[in-house]
């Protein structure tokens, strides 16, 4: 028989125990190790969403500086935004599909072009305390915004517009001044307001056999027809302000008076800004003239006479009205501020890209037509 000494049995008990604690140190090390990955893993995909939301606050952003585009980022955005943050509902934005995560967006001037360049910065914050911060450089295009309309009523002032007689088209439908043909661009509204109220009122102040004269985008023939008449998300009243006040910066000409026969306020080989500040009665067109470019009316600009004008026309008042009531042919679009709208006698608007290019190449040839913005490179920072 074999026997156990007392001494053996003690040393097997210590192995045991040993082997024991053994297993829970490791038992214990790989839970914490587990814990650790889960934790890693967690803020891991946390501060990843977090990147997301900071990269949609930089495209939230630029959704609103191209809503109107901007002639100057620094007069038209970098100025305007209050504090130089992205007018967002709330600030930090909640991200609305991602409970918990939100981003906020600041703007800064480029040193070297602040006029055409500017960089965006964009916070996202998320659960557990994570932040990712994203630097986006955006640029001008060279490609101006599409018009909101042939016509644009810029006001969130009650209108009230007015069409006399039914000898007058107001066209959306893009036209190439040069030969009447189809132009390549989409069509836009033929005429285009900041409010319903003001789209509705227009729509109620056309007759059923004018109707069919206002076409464009949205534009419906049928028993009475749809008017080319819509509400639009562009430029307000005081936007259209700073748009003047950047074109006036650039190279323009002052009018002095009204616009009389013969009279020429640019060519297409020669387009020019051209400035109308006549007083409260604004300028008036008499005789056969015709111009090319961008022409700024202070108060009303009434034609009387025969006028053929390619570009843009910006009418800034409160008070006055827009007469067109001669003979007038415009390829390109007419925006206006506060004022009511008189469309009679014989008036042709169409909206010509073509005839806008020309707006394009005025003030020096320096693209002063707003345009979107894009981005042209983008670094996350930390």
């Amino acid at each position: 028989m074999t026997m156990i000494a007392k001494d053996e049995r003690g040393f097997a008990l210590v192995t045991a125990l040993f082997v024991m604690a053994l297993l829970i140190g490791i038992t214990t090390a790989a839970l914490r190790m587990g814990q650790a990955d889960i934790l890693t893993s967690r803020n891991y995909r946390s501060s990843q969403q977090s990147l997301f939301a900071a990269e949609a606050g930089i495209s939230h952003a630029v959704g609103i500086i191209n809503l109107t585009g901007a002639v100057n980022l620094q007069n038209d955005i970098y100025n305007v935004w209050t504090g130089h943050n992205a007018p967002f509902g709330a600030n930090p934005q909640p991200m609305p599909q991602m409970a918990g995560y939100a981003y906020s967006v600041s703007i800064g001037t480029d040193l070297l072009d602040p006029t055409n360049r500017a960089i965006l910065t964009s916070t996202g914050t998320g659960i557990d305390n994570s932040v990712r911060t994203v630097k986006a450089h955006i640029m001008k295009s060279s490609v101006p915004a599409a018009p909101p309309g042939a016509i644009y009523l810029a006001t969130d002032n009650p209108t009230d517009a007015t069409f006399n007689g039914n000898n007058f088209q107001i066209n959306g439908n893009d036209v190439n001044y040069t030969d009447g043909l189809a132009g390549p661009a989409s069509a836009v509204p033929g005429i285009s307001t900041r409010t319903e109220a003001n789209a509705q009122e227009t729509r109620d102040s056309l007759s059923n056999p004018q109707k069919d004269n206002v076409q464009g985008l949205g534009f419906v023939a049928g028993s009475p027809d749809t008017p080319s008449v819509s509400t639009v998300a562009a430029m307000s009243s005081t936007q259209i302000d700073q748009l003047i006040n950047d074109l006036l910066a650039l190279p323009h000409v002052n009018w002095a008076g009204d616009i009389h026969a013969h009279d020429t306020v640019g060519t297409p080989a020669l387009p020019q800004i051209t400035y109308f500040n006549n007083g409260a009665g604004g300028v008036t067109e008499n005789g056969t003239a015709s111009g090319a470019g961008i022409m700024i009316v202070e108060s009303a600009l009434n034609i009387n006479g025969n006028f053929n004008f390619d570009g843009l026309i910006l009418v800034r008042g409160t008070t006055q009205v827009t007469d067109v009531t001669g003979s007038a042919t415009i390829f390109g679009s007419i925006w206006t501020t506060d004022f009511n709208l008189t469309v009679g006698g014989h008036a042709d608007i169409q909206y010509s890209s073509q005839a806008l290019a020309l707006a394009g190449a005025s003030g020096g040839g320096t693209n002063p037509l707003p345009a979107p913005v894009m981005v042209t490179s983008w670094r996350d920072v930390y």
